[in-house]
């Protein structure tokens, strides 16, 4: 950030918007979740094809999310979160016909969006916040991708149920317009251009991923952090059936899940900058995440089973701002934006990988072994970063010094 005196109500009103943003992109790709059901029914799918709803994102995510970093690294960030709120408020309008393929050729319509507005995440907090903050803004974007979350599971079907499925549409599209419309007047760029002529710029090389040991240790991370979560979320209400618990626990154990990563993305990156340490931090918490999914599925009790949750995810979802923190400090300023793009775009090849692989062990071997596979594929990353984190930290500190 420069030297340029500016408001703190700008500023936190900037980051208000924006994680504003990022809840409404979560709510908009989980809503359908606890409702899976009730829209098969309601439009006569199978629930295969009801759960397209909610596939197209992670599906846009590895198309997109490449493009738009390029897109923040070139015009930066604000042209890509105006992109990314109008369309989707433009989609939203579409949720309101009550058709299945209209239904999801906007939720396709939101999923293009969702990059436009989740990648700028670390390149925002940059521009507006003091070095020594940047984890700790992470942390808050974090919290409100956490918090779309547990609304989309709580509130949603509270709104569909008051005002069926095109009241609930309708007021999805209001929230998003308004939404729209609080970017487009009040998200700017603290940093101003340089007045240097755009002929005299000269155009940065490209973003080397092969010789980034920092970079490409974190990227292969992602994709078994983030893929073995989302398998871990996605199928334990169908584990848990099985063994005999009520429709309702499941959800339950997810909330808790939710809360202790919010809980986690307000005291874990905080701790991190403290410290110094940001790697360090990650590999403290891949151990106990490891350790407690078993404990999680294996659960007697829903109250054992919510205790689980809850610290799983204090130790958990904290790796996201953590991994993010460390690829914004892996590349130059001018590529922090491909390079979150490629970091959403390899995690969310994770998702659709691990969550298919999950289902295939599941079903052929049981689900004991499936989630075994899950904690083999943390203790790896584990592994990984412990073998590789010196270079990591070698690699960090000469950025640094060049930065």
């Amino acid at each position: 950030m420069n030297n340029v005196h500016i408001s703190p109500w700008q500023r936190w009103g900037v980051l208000a918007i924006f994680c504003a943003a990022l809840m409404m992109v979560q709510v908009f790709w989980y809503d359908f979740a606890p409702i899976l059901t009730f829209v098969s029914e309601h439009y006569g799918v199978s629930e295969l094809f009801a759960s397209l709803l909610i596939l197209v994102f992670p599906v846009m995510s590895i198309l997109v999310s490449a493009p738009a970093g390029r897109l923040i690294d070139n015009r930066g960030y604000r042209l890509s979160l105006l992109i990314g709120t109008g369309l989707m408020a433009a989609c939203s309008m579409l949720r309101v016909i009550d058709n299945f393929w209209v239904l999801v050729l906007a939720q396709t319509g939101v999923a293009i969006a969702t990059p436009f507005i989740v990648t700028p995440i670390t390149v925002l907090a940059s521009d507006w916040f003091d070095a020594r903050d940047e984890a700790k803004i992470t942390g808050i974007c974090a919290i409100a991708i956490f918090a779309g979350l547990a609304l989309a599971m709580t509130v949603s079907p509270v709104l569909f149920a008051a005002f069926h499925l095109a009241g609930s549409m309708a007021i999805h599209a209001a929230a998003a317009f308004l939404l729209f419309l609080l970017t487009y007047l009040f998200v700017h760029h603290q940093q101003r251009q340089s007045a240097t002529p755009a002929a005299q710029i000269k155009k940065p090389a490209p973003l080397k991923v092969r010789g980034n040991i920092a970079l490409l240790v974190i990227l292969i991370a992602s994709f078994l952090i983030q893929g073995c979560f989302n398998a871990a979320t996605t199928w334990l209400e169908a584990v848990w059936s099985a063994r005999g618990f009520g429709i309702d626990d499941a959800g339950f154990a997810m909330a808790a899940v939710v809360g202790g990563g919010i809980v986690g993305a307000m005291i874990i990156p905080a701790l991190a900058t403290k410290s110094g340490s940001v790697l360090g931090m990650i590999t403290a918490c891949l151990l106990p995440s490891a350790l407690l999914i078993y404990p999680l599925f294996a659960a007697g009790s829903v109250t054992w089973g919510i205790a689980c949750g809850a610290l799983l995810g204090f130790f958990w979802l904290p790796l996201l701002p953590l991994s993010l923190t460390v690829i914004d400090e892996a590349v130059p300023k001018t590529h922090a934006g491909i390079a979150a793009g490629l970091f959403w775009t390899v995690g969310n090849a994770g998702v659709l990988a691990m969550t298919v692989l999950f289902e295939r062990i599941k079903n052929m071997l049981g689900w004991p072994q499936a989630v075994i596979m899950l904690i083999l594929c943390m203790l790896a990353v584990l592994c990984v970063l412990l073998r590789f984190a010196p270079a990591m930290r070698r690699h960090l500190l000469v950025h640094v010094g060049e930065a």
